[in-house]
């Protein structure tokens, strides 16, 4: 069996892929690192429950008083479904900014017992937070967002109250051959805080704070150093 042909097609398509790694590589410049400016858009669904979860994630047993239940006293269940789009910011120190828009859905929430009614169905809202990251040798990249501080800028009777995430997990995730383009998750599911602040200057002053279940996915683009 003459095997020179498959050889050589072997051999010039190493050859070719060489070449395009070659001309990757100029084109940006020699670039190996995190730096500059990634756009990103993702998605997110939390679950929230107004009595928090157990470490199982399940939900907090109660009681329930006779119907109709006192909401005062139940487990207030809401589902939201979250659409973000922002940029971050990369010191290339291992340290950044990020800026985020949030556009947010409730579903009807359920009282555990059986009731469900509406509350606000959506909201807009725009945060920030300052950030870590670490590079490692085979192109994967975590994130630890500290927490982040925004306001409701759009939606019911929440416009001006100040929101704040707490115990969010890490995103992790891979970095692109060129290093433009950045795919992450969150690394675990934990029970976090959603915290919201009433406005400055009401009084009384009003804070709520309850437990959420969430999944968080982004994909960066770089579009400046």
């Amino acid at each position: 069996m003459n095997l020179a042909p498959l050889n050589a097609a072997i051999n010039a398509e190493a050859v070719a892929r060489m070449a395009a790694d070659q001309e990757l590589r100029d084109s940006i410049g020699g670039e190996t690192g995190v730096r500059g400016q990634y756009s990103f858009t993702g998605t997110a669904v939390c679950f929230s429950s107004s009595t928090g979860f157990r470490t199982d994630f399940e939900l907090v047993p109660l009681i329930l008083p006779p119907p109709p239940p006192d909401i005062g006293t139940s487990t207030l269940l809401t589902v939201g479904s979250n659409s973000i789009s922002g940029v971050r910011s990369f010191n290339g120190d291992g340290n950044g900014h990020v800026v985020f828009t949030v556009h947010n859905i409730n579903y009807p929430a359920q009282v555990f017992g059986g009731v469900s009614f509406s509350t606000r169905a959506a909201s807009l809202s725009r945060a920030e937070a300052n950030f870590t990251y670490v590079v490692n040798s085979d192109r994967t990249i975590v994130i630890d967002d500290e927490p982040t501080n925004g306001v409701i800028i759009k939606g019911g009777n929440r416009v001006g109250w100040g929101v704040l995430s707490l115990n969010v997990p890490k995103f992790v995730g891979h970095i692109s051959k060129d290093w433009r383009t950045i795919q992450v998750m969150q690394e675990d599911m934990v029970v976090e805080q959603s915290v919201l602040n009433s406005p400055p200057g009401v009084t009384p002053v009003q804070q709520f704070v309850t437990d959420r279940v969430c999944h968080r996915e982004r994909t960066l683009h770089k579009i400046g150093d």
